[in-house]
């Protein structure tokens, strides 16, 4: 299959990167052609033991490779533990809630996607016209700067197409295609800062390992859409070393 690989952000995505902690895990073992694959997954999870990303070719010459464990700062948060949740103004009044996050591209901010009320229209309100803070059971809590009526006025949002590429549950859910081998990765999500910024993409080792709670982190400028003879198909454009090696986070259920 004949593509040419495009950045997002010339397809109306561009997301941001940023360093991540240093907190080194228990060494896995890894074949030597992950260097080559990375495409498949077996073990009892990244931090209850051992895990071998084995290749097709060569099922027996293993090396250790040492992944570093993500620990999140003070700020950070999931897109999906945005989205859904109500929006509410200096009073404390509810009057919306997040329908979605716009992901930052070409010169733009991060931008929320309110829904004005239950059923309302959508207004695309950017991150620093909101307040994110954390209530007691430690989920996030947008407080916008503008009122319920102000909000109402703005301009409605309008999504491009069926597949928004601009927004995170967009991408959320979707597969896409390693680079240095065609093999699936899942986006199962996004680690984002308190403006909005995106810092990491969440995946996960094809439709299977989806399911499990391994998690792999990718810089989010590798996520790009595919042209030529594709359909729009995404792909993570890292090699094999850069996927062997991406930090890893095990998601637990609050």
């Amino acid at each position: 299959m004949k593509r040419l690989l495009i950045t997002a952000s010339a397809a109306a995505l561009m997301l941001g990167a940023a360093a991540c902690s240093k907190t080194e895990t228990n060494a896995q073992t890894a074949d030597t052609s992950a260097a080559e694959t990375a495409d498949s997954n077996s073990g009892e999870g990244m931090y209850g033991g051992e895990i071998v990303d084995a290749s097709a070719d060569d099922m027996d010459t293993k090396k250790e490779i040492t992944r570093i464990a993500y620990v999140p700062t003070t700020g950070e948060m999931m897109a999906s533990d945005l989205i859904d949740e109500g929006v509410y103004d200096a009073n404390g009044d509810e009057i919306g809630e997040i329908a979605d996050v716009m992901i930052s591209r070409d010169g733009t901010q991060p931008t929320l996607i309110i829904r004005d009320g239950i059923a309302g229209a959508l207004h695309p309100v950017t991150f620093d016209q909101a307040t994110i803070t954390w209530d007691e059971e430690k989920e996030p809590v947008a407080t916008l700067t503008v009122t319920d009526g102000t909000l109402d006025s703005m301009p409605e949002f309008e999504q491009e197409g069926l597949n928004d590429y601009r927004l995170a549950s967009e991408l959320m859910g979707t597969n896409a295609s390693l680079a240095f081998n065609d093999s699936d990765a899942r986006i199962t999500d996004f680690i984002m800062a308190k403006d909005g910024t995106v810092k990491y993409a969440v995946v996960a080792d094809g439709v299977v390992d989806a399911l499990t709670s391994d998690r792999y982190l990718i810089n989010p400028d590798a996520i790009m859409i595919a042209q030529g003879d594709s359909d729009g198909e995404i792909v993570l454009d890292i090699t094999s070393e850069e996927y062997a090696d991406a930090p890893g986070i095990e998601l637990t259920e609050d």
